[in-house]
């Protein structure tokens, strides 16, 4: 049967095998169908003294990273983008995500600020942390109200 590109059903086919086209082999951003954003996969060690945080963060620049420690709460966050030569590119698969990402950790305490130290190898993010010294228990003496 010869196709009528005048005939509106036909169009329609068209325009639904397009979409369906578009969304299998394109690459769009995760935002775009309600997916969440990337968030890198991490580990948390952690003693009553000190903590050591890791963070994959593949093809990631140094330079595109940030770490902020605000009370107990350490946040890494940064961006990858798409190399130059698959910008556009239409894929087959698509599993790795680029663009902004946040990733915030919550400590079992809170560490001290000084103490922070964030290395960089190898696409590995290690962050090392101290925890602030406790205050001790102080025993409060109770007095006897005079009457």
């Amino acid at each position: 049967m010869p196709r009528n590109p005048s005939d509106p059903l036909e169009n329609i086919q068209r325009e639904v095998e397009r979409l369906f086209h578009d969304l299998v082999y394109a690459r769009h951003s995760s935002a775009h169908f309600g997916e969440q954003p990337w968030v890198p996969p991490t580990d948390v060690v952690v003693s009553e003294q000190n903590a050591r945080v890791i963070v994959e963060l593949a093809g990631v620049p140094r330079e595109n990273v940030r770490v902020r420690l605000h009370g107990r709460v350490l946040e890494v966050s940064g961006r990858r983008l798409v190399p130059p030569e698959l910008a556009g590119a239409h894929y087959h698969r698509a599993e790795i995500f680029f663009g902004e990402f946040t990733r915030r950790v919550e400590l079992p305490w809170e560490a001290e600020e000084g103490s922070v130290v964030a290395t960089y190898r190898d696409g590995m993010l290690e962050i090392q942390l101290a925890a602030t010294a406790a205050p001790r228990p102080t025993d409060v003496p109770v007095r006897e109200e005079a009457q």
